[in-house]
């Protein structure tokens, strides 16, 4: 995120190309490696913007409705005239929510127990010599249940009947003797699959992945789990169904069959994760695992994913995977005709410059020096009509808890962050927040973001609790970098005025100066998967598929899908 001031002009460039910044911080104990999947050729892509799961609604006695409905007093839903209730003795002040304590982080992927009776021996060609991997079972037991799936769906859903794969999922490595075939050539080599790790080929309908263990698939099997190889298989098997219903067929951007593609890796991942894959297991680690993914082939940044080869920013992706996961397969089939938008491009000089990095720091033109207030402007200002008592804060540098002066702190402090709301002050773990900087300027800014939505809640005495309270928050740091995303003309290049100034978002506080640069709503996404619960059931922050799609909510829909 870089900062835009009246005395600097800001020249927008066309898609400028920066190397990709890879998610090289820990998730939990597991370490990240920096890893770039390329598993169509080039590279995979799993692209939306379109609403997740709605965020449940306020609760009755919540004082922020966004609508105009009136109040009923005969309905039980609305709030009561409190000139009406019996008072009662105050306990703890009711803009207060109970601290958090973050759960303990997931540990390291467990191997996957598979019943011999649940896989077809067939379902990969392994060749000879091949050494046995600790996932070579789930991977045929994630292959039969693809075609058993296809099989059942692939008909009610685009009207034609299924045919099985005519080539078969090869399996390729250094000591393999066999000859891989090749798409359009003769063979495939080792070094080239090296390159494509992964790739579906139309002509001889097959598929063939790298099963080196130090390949970029072995790597991720070993951070993550067997499942996020089962997902990259799943999306070959998207182009697969390409194949058979006529797409390739069509002048069609490379980035619409990958998003497309990526969506029915995320249907059959939701298939899975629902235990309707029998003899698959896929649990939590494994959605997180196929998140992490998705990010890691994302396109370099400031990349115009509408080029040849184009595939998407790790939001978009992360969104594709989603709404496949969320919606199933027939919502994927209509992706052809009705493409998901994609981010847009809004790269500049000085994002190519730095990288789309301000300088981690506190004077004006550096990081906290001016999303600090930004922020405050925001809630104090712009949405003064839904925050009226929200009260700038105080930003305080500190290197341990002990520096910290909080009766009732709000339990964030070894995630980067803690909040003070009975001196309007947020606390900022320094030492962590500049490991969080790695990933890039904007995975500090997030958690900036989650304690000021916190302040804006306490402000507001929102009774809304626990989880769904947290949620919330996500989606506003959405909302608020919705407002700094600048205004994009048609050839997705920030709009400039008459002075060469890049135009943000209106109506907005003259002040604000703040402006999102390429891969801050992809860096928000990793501090997400950083600090989410480790499992669906945990309750506390949300898990990271939960914060994701609340973050993508308030950066697609704005505030009042918040409420």
């Amino acid at each position: 995120m870089l900062v835009v001031r009246s005395s600097r002009r800001v020249v927008a460039v066309d898609a400028p190309r920066a190397r990709t910044r890879l998610f090289g911080q820990r998730i939990a104990v597991a370490v990240i490696a920096a890893l770039v999947i390329a598993a169509c050729g080039s590279r995979d892509v799993l692209v939306v913007t379109e609403r997740a799961d709605q965020i449940p609604a306020a609760a009755p006695d919540d004082p922020f409705q966004p609508s105009d409905d009136p109040v009923d007093p005969a309905d039980p839903a609305d709030p009561a005239d409190p000139s009406t209730t019996e008072p009662t003795e105050p306990t703890d002040p009711p803009n207060r929510n109970t601290t958090i304590e973050p759960a303990d982080p997931m540990g390291e992927p467990d191997d996957p127990q598979i019943d011999p009776a649940d896989i077809d021996p067939g379902a990969i060609n392994f060749g000879e010599n091949k050494p046995e991997r600790t996932y070579d079972g789930f991977l045929l037991a994630a292959l039969s249940d693809i075609d058993t799936w296809l099989r059942a769906e692939f008909e009610p859903v685009f009207g034609l009947p299924y045919q099985p794969l005519e080539g078969q999922v090869f399996a390729g490595y250094p000591e393999r003797t066999s000859e891989l075939p090749g798409c359009g050539e003769p063979v495939t080599s080792y070094q080239e699959l090296r390159q494509f790790v992964a790739f579906y080929c139309p002509l001889g309908d097959f598929i063939v992945y790298d099963d080196d263990p130090d390949g970029l698939l072995g790597q991720l099997a070993t951070q993550f789990g067997a499942a996020t190889i089962g997902i990259v298989l799943a999306h070959e098997y998207g182009h697969a169904v390409q194949s058979r219903i006529g797409a390739f067929d069509n002048p069609l951007p490379t980035v619409t069959t990958e998003q497309q593609a990526d969506c029915i890796a995320g249907a059959w991942a939701g298939r899975a994760a629902g235990g309707a894959a029998e003899g698959v297991p896929f649990d939590d680690d494994d959605i997180r695992a196929g998140l992490i993914a998705m990010i890691e082939v994302q396109d370099p940044v400031g990349t115009n994913p509408n080029e040849p080869g184009g595939h998407g920013s790790g939001f978009d992706r992360v969104g594709a995977f989603q709404v496949g996961f969320q919606e199933g397969l027939a919502r994927c089939a209509q992706l052809l005709d009705e493409p998901l938008p994609l981010t847009p491009l809004f790269g500049t000089v000085a994002d190519q410059r730095t990288e789309g990095n301000a300088a981690f720091g506190f004077g004006d033109d550096e990081l906290f020096g001016f999303l600090v207030p930004d922020l405050n402007l925001l809630y104090d200002n712009d949405l003064d009509a839904q925050f009226p008592n929200f009260e700038p804060i105080t930003l305080e540098p500190v290197s341990s808890i002990d520096e910290v002066d909080c009766a009732v702190p709000f339990g964030l402090f070894e995630l980067g962050v803690e909040l003070c709301a009975e001196t309007n002050t947020v606390y900022l773990n320094e030492p962590v927040a500049r490991e969080r900087y790695v990933i890039g300027d904007f995975a500090p800014g997030y958690l900036l973001g989650i304690v000021w939505a916190e302040a804006a809640q306490q402000s507001n005495d929102s009774t809304v609790t626990g989880e769904q309270r947290q949620l919330r928050n996500d989606c506003l740091v959405g909302s608020w970098v919705r407002s700094v995303i600048p205004v994009i003309d048609a050839n997705g290049l920030p709009v400039l005025d008459e002075n060469g100034f890049i135009t943000l978002p209106e109506p907005r506080d003259p002040g604000r100066d703040a402006r999102a640069s390429p891969n801050d709503l992809t860096e928000a996404l990793q501090m997400a998967i950083l600090i989410g619960d480790p499992t669906n059931d945990t309750d506390v922050l949300g898990s990271a598929f939960e914060k994701i799609s609340a973050f993508r909510l308030g950066t697609l829909q704005g505030i009042d899908a918040c409420f």
